[in-house]
């Protein structure tokens, strides 16, 4: 690979302009493919195939016709006076006739004709049934201005089970770049050096998005996986072009500008190259677990990572040597100075700084014990939406499970059926309330729903739902459920269930990976060791702050609300990537300082001053530019975006700042013991 990297150095210098030119084209060209010719993004309900859930749905579709089909609005309804009062009926009506001359509605059913008046009269909701399964956002945007047209201070009108499209706001990558342009022009002392970062990260940014909007053409790409990609995108773009400059800058207080980018992209680019490997390699093995949106979402964020590699490769080392830059810069501003301090510190005290910062990862994951995964509904909205105050009226007039019904399914044998499954599913501790048995009309099955007394993420409710398919009734054999909660249940126990291997398999290619390119045995196990405790202080910080609901109001979050079901894989695919990134820049530059002295202590002084400095700025950016999306409306995106920002904080603040430095110190000359024989028949990574 380093020779690779020597020889593209030569050309680049030889035709920098050719180099920017090529990467420029590059860009603009996918552009101009993305942006013209892409697709559109779906917002499709999430699914893993082949659940317990989907084969109930599967007997309600085929045996009960329309009673499966066709999608459903409420009006929720709150008066301070009854509901039931002249008036108030007049209003109610009014509101039915609107809502009849909707597009594509089959009913409109009054809370007189369900008779779902509550709280005395105060509360009750019409239930608007469509003939299209799924909302088109033409019906919501119908829905929405007849709510507001019969909304008053004396009647609150608001809306369940509407679509809510996922926005992508540019705001957090805005106030992600104008953080990072501080940290930078802090960093470099300089507005020029601290500007090629971010003019290249936006590049790649826009490059990378693009090419996934071609891509929805074919697959069906959510908006919450362009989200994801740009998180990613923009983080490690401006990371990469940091380490570049960084390097550069180095370099040139001591050579001309020839041998100083020489020397930066034969030390650095490697680096560059290796750990966006990673990182793609981490996204794409989310496929491994055979649920396809989870492979879409690794896939598109793998394709945008390529594309940023590529153009900083491209573009930043071009900038660089055909920028205007006066020799010898100042050495006082090349190095940030924490860097230093924290070289010290691990130096003098490494057995205290390793114990300290296990124990600060250990203290962070206590919550993830109570880790309840689920996926985000209208009582996870901001309080400020017309479904979180729908959901909470409901919830208060009619109960916490009020929009978690779930519905059972068995086959109707004989008269005994429906008495003894009503009888059965009625001694369950977590049922609410059961409605009218339904026979299909071939007579084959009997379709009940069960409402519960907990909300649908909650685990009383998970648990009725197991309790539910235990049950079995001799004449008709075991009870199927489905409902979209059971749906989300399921989804939910089928990614849990696939963590432990996906883990495996990340934690075994890290392993290899570290142990080829620095052919050592202590150095990869530490970074497992430690890439595992930072994911798991992540996951506990997650559960302390969004589902536990502490300082919710500090990071816009809406309340208490359960874990997004498939963050842990996206977070051991990602964080695993940001890992090895910080590991491959810290720990080469420690071993290419040993090389030169042989002396450990010395290697971690000054691999962690020169590197340090760089690592620090790189993760506070990353931080900032993943903190930021906790300031989107999306819970989902939210979750994403904190979760990434926990992540960096304790992987490359605490782990590979700090613990891995310690424990290179501590282990002194075998971090960098390989039997020779295991060398000659390895293949060597050469990424120093």
């Amino acid at each position: 690979m380093k020779k690779f990297f020597n020889w593209y150095g030569k050309k680049l210098i030889a035709k920098p302009k050719k180099f920017l030119l090529t990467g420029v084209l590059l860009a603009a060209l996918v552009m101009i493919i993305g942006f013209v010719f892409g697709g559109h993004l779906s917002n499709q309900q999430l699914t893993v195939g082949k659940t317990p859930a989907d084969r109930a749905t599967n007997v309600v579709k085929k045996h009960f016709g329309q009673a499966a089909a066709g999608a459903q609005i409420q009006i929720v309804l709150k008066s301070r006076t009854k509901l039931t009062s002249p008036t108030n009926q007049q209003k109610i009506a009014k509101l039915q006739q609107a809502a009849a001359k909707t597009s594509k509605i089959t009913s409109v059913l009054t809370p007189a004709m369900q008779q779902n008046y509550a709280e005395n009269d105060h509360v009750g909701y019409l239930t608007l049934v469509y003939k299209n399964k799924n909302l088109t956002n033409k019906q919501t945007k119908q829905i929405r201005k007849i709510a507001a047209d019969h909304r008053s201070s004396q009647l609150k009108v608001e809306l369940s089970g509407i679509t809510s499209k996922v926005v992508v706001s540019e705001v957090p990558e805005i106030v992600g770049l104008a953080i990072a342009f501080v940290i930078l022009t802090i960093a470099f002392a300089s507005f020029t050096l601290a500007g090629v970062p971010i003019i290249s990260a936006i590049i790649g940014l826009v490059t990378g998005l693009a090419a996934i909007l071609f891509t929805a053409k074919t697959w069906t790409v959510e908006s919450y996986d362009l989200a994801l990609a740009a998180m990613v995108s923009l983080a490690v773009g401006i990371d990469y072009a940091l380490f570049l400059v960084a390097r550069f800058r180095e370099e040139f207080q001591t050579k001309d500008k020839n041998q100083a980018l020489r020397n930066t992209i034969s030390s650095t680019a490697p680096s560059v190259l290796f750990a966006g490997s990673t990182i793609v390699v981490a996204l794409l093995s989310m496929s491994a677990l055979g649920i396809k949106f989870l492979g879409i979402m690794g896939g598109v964020s793998a394709l945008s990572v390529i594309l940023v590699v590529i153009l900083t490769l491209l573009i930043v080392p071009s900038v660089l040597y055909l920028l205007p830059l006066k020799a010898k810069q100042p050495t006082k501003h090349l190095h940030v100075k924490p860097a230093k301090i924290f070289a010290g510190i691990v130096n003098k005290t490494p057995f205290l700084v390793a114990i300290i910062t296990i124990a600060i990862l250990c203290l962070a994951a206590l919550p993830v014990k109570q880790l309840n995964l689920g996926l985000p509904n209208d009582g996870s909205k901001q309080l400020n939406t017309t479904e979180r105050k729908a959901f909470d009226i409901k919830q208060k007039a009619y109960g916490a499970g009020s929009d978690a019904t779930l519905v059972a399914v068995v086959k109707n044998k004989n008269a005994q059926t429906v008495p003894n499954l009503v009888q059965k599913v009625k001694k369950l501790a977590g049922v609410h309330q059961i409605g009218q048995p339904t026979i299909s009309s071939d007579q084959k099955y009997v379709m009940l729903s069960v409402v519960p007394k907990t909300e649908a993420n909650a685990k009383k409710t998970q648990k009725l739902v197991h309790q539910l398919r235990k049950i079995k009734l001799k004449e008709a054999g075991p009870v199927m459920v489905t409902g979209s909660t059971a749906m989300n249940i399921d989804i939910s126990a089928r990614l849990m269930s696939a963590l432990p291997k996906f883990l495996l398999i990340i934690v075994a290619f890290s392993f290899i990976l570290l142990m080829l390119a620095f052919r050592s045995f202590l150095i990869p196990l530490v970074a497992v060791v430690g890439f595992i405790l930072s994911l798991a202080a992540t996951m506990g910080s997650i559960v302390y702050t969004v589902q536990l609901g502490n300082f919710a109001g500090i990071l816009h979050l809406p309340g208490k609300t359960a874990i997004l079901n498939f963050l842990p894989v996206l977070d051991i695919g990602i964080l695993f990537g940001l890992a090895m990134d910080y590991e491959v820049f810290l720990v080469s530059r420690i071993h290419e300082e040993y090389l030169k002295s042989h002396d450990n202590q010395a290697a971690v002084a000054a691999g962690v001053s020169a590197s340090g400095g760089s690592v620090l700025a790189a993760a506070l950016i990353m931080i900032s530019v993943f903190a930021s999306f906790s300031f989107t409306d999306e819970i989902i995106i939210q979750m994403m975006g904190l979760s990434l920002a926990f992540g960096v904080f304790f992987d490359a603040l605490i782990v590979r700042l700090m613990l891995v430095p310690a424990a290179i110190r501590i282990f002194g000359k075998a971090n960098w013991y390989f039997p020779k024989w295991l060398d000659k028949i390895l293949p060597n990574l050469n990424i120093e």
